[in-house]
Parts: C-alpha cells; sequence; structure tokens
C-alpha cells in the first residue's frame, strides 16, 4: 500500500506541468485577435546592443517607418568594440554609449537606456533586440495596446531557421513556436499572463520606470515578467504584432545559445516558482496559479524527455512491484503530450519540420541530455552574446 501511495504522489506531480502544456496547446485553438484601436501614443523604442553593426542597420530601418513623429529609437551600445554606435548615430537614433566590464549584459544596458528616458519619459517603452525585425504595423499596435490596457504588451516573436539549416536548427524553430506562440495563445484564452520573451516588449511608463532591471540573469525578460506577475502586472499577449529573429546558423553556436536559455530557464523555475506560488496564495489571484502552472512547464525537449523517462520508469518498476493505476495515469498523460505536440506540428509546423525530420526528432531531443546534466554540474550563468554570422 505505501508504495502505490508514493507512486501516486509521484505520478500526481509530474502530471501537473504535463498536463498544463496540453491545456494550453489545446485552449490556443480558441485565441482570437484582440481588436486595439489605434491611438496617438508617444513611445521609445529602447535597443539594448553588444558589437551588432551587422544587423542592427536592417532592425532600425525596419521600425523607422513606423515611427509616429514624437517617437524617437535609444539605441544602447553596452560595451561594444565595433561599429555599432556609429551604425545607429547614421541612421538617427539617440546613441548611449556604455562602458562596464564588471556589468555586462542585457539587463544592465536595458537599465542605462531607461534612466536616460527619466529625462522626458514617453509614454510607452518597447523593447527590441538588435538582431530582430519588426514586422509593419507592429509597434502601433504595441503602444496602442499598452495604453489601452495599461498593462505591459508581448508581441509575438518568433526565431526562424536559415535556408537549408540542419535538423537542430530546425527544431529549435519548431521549440520556439510551441513555447511563444502556442503557448502563448493558450495562456491569453485561460486569461494567465505570459511570459516576456526578450524582444517585441511594449511597456507603460508606469510599469517599467521603477523596476529592478539591471541583474546579470542570462534571462533577465523572463526575471522581469515573472516579478511583474506578482504584482498583477502580468504581460498580455498580442498575437499579430510580429517581430522575428533568426536562429544561428552554425550547430555549435545553436548549442551555446540553447544552453544559456535553457539553463536560464531551469534556473527561473528553482528560483522563482516558490514565491510566485507564494504570491497566488497571498493574492488568492487565479490568473496567478495559472502563471505558476505554465512557470513550471520545461523546455520542449526537457518535456518530451521527462515525459518518456516516467513512463518508461513506471513500466519497468509495474513489472517488479504492484504500483497500482497510477500508471496508468502516467500512461495518458504520455500519450496526451505527445498527441499534442504532434497536433501542433500537423497544423503549424509542417512547414519547418517535414515528416521524416519529425520522426528524427527523438534523436536530436536525447541528444541534448548533456545539456540538462550540465545544469546540475556547471549551470550556465554569465550572458554571452550569441554569434548568429
Amino acid at each position: 500500500m505505501i508504495v502505490i501511495a508514493l507512486c501516486w504522489v509521484v505520478a500526481l506531480v509530474v502530471s501537473i506541468p504535463l498536463a498544463m502544456f496540453v491545456v494550453e496547446c489545446v485552449a490556443s485553438v480558441f485565441y482570437r485577435h484582440r481588436h486595439v484601436p489605434p491611438q496617438d501614443v508617444i513611445a521609445a523604442v529602447l535597443i539594448p546592443a553588444h558589437n551588432e553593426e551587422s544587423g542592427l542597420g536592417a532592425t532600425i530601418a525596419a521600425l523607422t517607418p513606423q515611427l509616429g513623429e514624437d517617437d524617437v529609437i535609444v539605441v544602447v551600445a553596452d560595451n561594444c568594440t565595433d561599429g555599432t554606435a556609429d551604425i545607429a548615430r547614421q541612421a538617427g537614433c539617440v546613441v548611449l554609449e556604455r562602458a562596464d566590464a564588471s556589468n555586462r549584459g542585457k539587463g544592465f544596458a536595458l537599465a542605462y537606456g531607461i534612466d536616460h528616458l527619466r529625462e522626458c519619459p514617453p509614454q510607452v517603452v518597447v523593447i527590441v533586440d538588435a538582431d530582430c525585425e519588426v514586422l509593419p504595423g507592429t509597434l502601433a499596435q504595441l503602444k496602442a495596446a499598452a495604453v489601452e490596457c495599461d498593462y505591459p504588451i508581448q508581441a509575438n516573436y518568433l526565431l526562424k531557421a536559415p535556408p537549408g539549416a540542419s535538423l537542430p536548427i530546425k527544431v529549435s524553430e519548431f521549440a520556439v513556436l510551441v513555447k511563444n506562440a502556442v503557448r502563448c495563445r493558450g495562456a491569453s484564452v485561460l486569461s494567465i499572463p505570459v511570459p516576456l520573451l526578450g524582444s517585441g516588449m511594449a511597456f507603460p511608463w508606469a510599469d517599467i520606470a521603477d523596476v529592478s532591471i539591471a541583474s546579470g540573469e542570462i534571462v533577465e525578460d523572463m526575471k522581469l515578467g515573472i516579478e511583474l506577475a506578482c504584482e498583477e502586472k502580468g504581460a498580455l499577449y498580442l498575437d499579430h504584432a510580429r517581430v522575428e529573429s533568426r536562429l544561428p546558423s552554425t550547430k555549435e553556436a545553436l548549442a551555446k545559445q540553447r544552453e544559456r536559455w535553457e539553463h536560464g530557464h531551469l534556473g527561473m523555475i528553482h528560483k522563482f516558482s516558490p514565491p510566485v506560488l507564494k504570491a497566488a496564495w497571498k493574492l488568492k489571484s487565479l490568473p496567478l496559479v495559472g502563471f505558476f502552472l505554465d512557470l513550471i512547464i520545461p523546455p520542449l525537449s526537457l518535456l518530451l524527455v521527462f515525459t518518456v523517462a516516467v513512463f518508461l520508469a513506471f513500466v519497468g518498476l509495474g513489472l517488479l512491484v504492484d504500483v497500482g493505476s497510477a500508471v496508468y495515469l502516467v500512461s495518458f498523460m504520455f500519450c496526451a503530450v505527445v498527441a499534442t505536440v504532434l497536433a501542433v506540428w500537423w497544423v503549424q509546423g509542417r512547414d519547418i519540420l517535414a515528416p521524416k525530420e519529425l520522426a528524427a526528432m527523438p534523436l536530436y531531443v536525447l541528444s541534448k541530455f548533456g545539456i540538462y546534466t550540465g545544469f546540475m554540474k556547471r549551470k550556465q550563468t554569465e550572458w554571452q552574446r550569441t554569434d548568429r554570422d
């Protein structure tokens, strides 16, 4: 009886993030675009940039036609050793040059830019990475939604694989689609705050002016989203505001990027899930409970590894001892997660992964096992620029 009870406890605990993943993906089907009427809003577009001379010009060129009469682009050239600052000046941007080798990273650059804006605060601050393309109409939608809703707004931010990309890069594009679009649509339907994704983020000035953003966290945007959610100012999702970037073209650069993201993600789960749950209890907030459940969902590759491992462990244990009907719950969740991933691929991912590439996906997922064991042994904590060249 003790073994059966323990198996049920384990089965229920591991099923929680799996069930939340399935619920969000299913709920995404019911997402409807949020209509935001145009508004005359003054915004500052803040671009943190570290040695981004190769892509910054295209980012500014895509943004410039979308600027309102009083809008401004502020580029923070953070510890740059290339022509980033000169490119931004030539494009007519406000340029802030920052040199502080001991405090490096996106969070410090953003804080530096926000401090500059205090002299003449805009109504809205829009944060865009230096290697992104802001699609036409996106800036106007973000500005209007931030003012209309009086909440932070997260755009649909996707990372695209370059032409002729290898399987690992295509799988990463699919994983980003699931996390940044499908699950965000589902969270929006469920009235749950969405995570901040790093680019395409718009904030009413009052929400960004006093937050603690100068940190060395390698996923500083995720940390900011968690802190705002705990203050009941969690971000809303705007699917038809689109921002795109490209994934690294080499397996080495991709591996480094994924390690940074996934170590950061796992670190955030470990560090912030208890405070989020505590805040949800204190505020009696169902949306914050939902945000907690979303937060504890691991990255897609780890989710699949975790699901398969738990399923096989229960099946193997069931051959040795009586685990009761808990094995049926684990088996159901295994089938539900696999079916959900297949359904998302069928509806939205077939142009990313061909059927034979999808069939090879389990091998790629297993190849990332080293990233997760590395989190236990040598968690990456230092911010590093992703090389996309």
